[in-house]
């Protein structure tokens, strides 16, 4: 009782904390050197990230307040704040999800949870290794989301087969969920392509200081660094903050050889879906190389929004029955799709309002400062700036600011401009940060208070192996 009435009085509280401020706000008058329009975005900002922590209102109507919020208060006009909510990003989501939802239907994410941890240990910190290692391979070379689109059911699928009706276990089902969004995350920094403020850092350079960073190169820095954040994450995760081997219960690997048998052999349906699967996986990894032989303007979204339309039209056998009904798309996780796109929205309107542009500036007065502190300092800012706005909105806006910044300094921009790619990505604990924590969270398994204060801890160390490795390891491989 008293942690029911502990929750709702800080609802309560989330509740009035946002509409005050942010009436505080429109009232005072903006500091020196900042837009109306920035002024208001901070509360804005300030007004969402308080409903998104306290869960004051469900989650996806936080999302509805840049609609409200924004056009009312001239900061931005409606057509402008909409675009968001249908950013391509969105639909990447959406097909990722029917195949998910197809996967789902016909047991085949069972049937690959089986095989894959009949791979690993029967020990729950091995099963989260194995999960990690797997999540974050694919991430080297797909898109984030749709490795973790494709990894959140077979992760769902180990904590059923691992879990008694009578006694569930839930800090291993949070360890093992956040395990796959980190390592989505963390995966992407290991190639130039695993995500896209890499990919933006890399023509930054080549573009303005005629740098460039091959392929092989970089994966010399990102495979390291993975390394370490992977190891780093997993220590976190399953030895200090969940300890999953002293709470969960060990399933062997009889029992995975049991359930799979109990499958049976595999269904037409499954191959019908796993020959999907594939030939999106293949095309997501291989689309640069597709693109240029075909000459045709391929991205993540389109080979989403075409596989997901094959699930639907495919028919699978002689009575036209098709791997998906439109029934089943009831169950997208709607709602996850509105807080992406609020996401992007405010990250929109901080851009637009020039408010980002103001951050900046703050970190470009800094520069007198020596190159180790500086770097801890950009790390960190931008770390944490992510948390709320999206990783390549964040790299676009600093990366030209701090190349300057780093000539001056260093006589080189690598020295600044390449950790603040890198943590760019490494944002672990809002849902609305990266796409991994936002479907993650969308498994209904954990709440905004559990990535937060798990993603912390993992947030400062990031900070700490991207400045040490910035200072170290970069500056020997890339020769600066």
């Amino acid at each position: 009782m008293s942690m029911h009435v502990k929750q709702e009085n800080r609802s309560w509280f989330g509740l009035l904390l946002g509409p005050v401020v942010m009436l505080m706000i429109i009232i005072l008058p903006a500091p020196a050197g900042l837009s109306e329009a920035s002024w208001l975005t901070i509360g804005l900002t300030f007004w969402m990230a308080s409903w998104w922590i306290t869960e004051a209102v469900p989650i996806p109507v936080t999302s509805f307040l840049p609609l409200v919020v924004a056009p009312l208060l001239r900061i931005n006009h409606i057509n402008a704040v909409a675009v968001s909510y249908a950013h391509p990003l969105i639909f990447l989501f959406m097909g990722g999800f029917m195949l998910s939802i197809a996967m789902e239907r016909w047991s085949l994410h069972k049937r690959i949870a089986l095989k894959t941890m009949l791979l690993t240990g029967s020990k729950p910190s091995q099963q989260i290794a194995g999960i990690m290692l797997v999540t974050a391979f694919l991430s080297m070379w797909m898109s984030n989301t749709a490795t973790t689109v494709m990894m959140l059911p077979i992760g769902l699928s180990i904590i059923q087969m691992t879990q008694t009706d009578e006694q569930t276990d839930a800090p291993y089902n949070k360890a093992l969920l956040l395990s796959i969004a980190y390592a989505a995350s963390i995966g992407g920094l290991a190639t130039l392509i695993g995500t896209p403020p890499n990919a933006l850092m890399a023509a930054y350079l080549n573009e303005n200081f005629h740098i460039k960073i091959s392929f092989a190169r970089w994966m010399l820095v990102g495979i390291p660094l993975t390394v370490l954040l992977l190891f780093s994450t997993w220590l976190w995760l399953t030895q200090m903050f969940y300890q999953v081997d002293k709470n969960a219960t060990r399933c062997s690997k009889v029992t995975f050889r049991l359930q799979l048998n109990e499958l049976g052999p595999v269904k037409r349906e499954e191959t019908a879906v796993l020959i999907i699967f594939a030939l999106t996986a293949l095309a997501w990894m291989f689309r640069p190389l597709i693109a240029k032989i075909t000459g045709l303007p391929l991205d993540d979204t389109i080979i989403a929004m075409l596989s997901a339309s094959l699930l639907f039209a495919c028919p699978i056998d002689r009575h036209n029955r098709r791997l998906l009904k439109w029934k089943d798309a009831t169950k997208v996780p709607w709602g996850v799709l509105l807080l992406f796109g609020g996401g992007l929205s405010l990250a929109g309107l901080i851009k637009s309002s020039g408010l980002a542009d103001y951050i900046a500036l703050q970190v470009e007065a800094l520069d007198a400062m020596p190159l180790w502190l500086m770097t801890i300092i950009v790390v960190t800012v931008i770390v944490f700036l992510t948390e709320i706005t999206s990783n390549t909105a964040t790299a676009a806006g600093f990366l030209p600011l701090l190349g300057p910044i780093a000539m001056s300094i260093s006589n080189t921009p690598m020295t600044l401009v390449i950790p603040a790619a890198i943590a760019a990505s490494c944002a672990f604990m809002m849902p609305v940060a990266t796409p991994p924590n936002a479907i993650i969270f969308s498994s209904g398994q954990l709440r905004i208070a559990d990535m937060a204060k798990t993603g912390l801890m993992l947030n400062l160390i990031a900070i700490f192996w991207i400045s040490l490795l910035g200072l170290t390891l970069v500056r020997w491989v890339l020769n600066f």
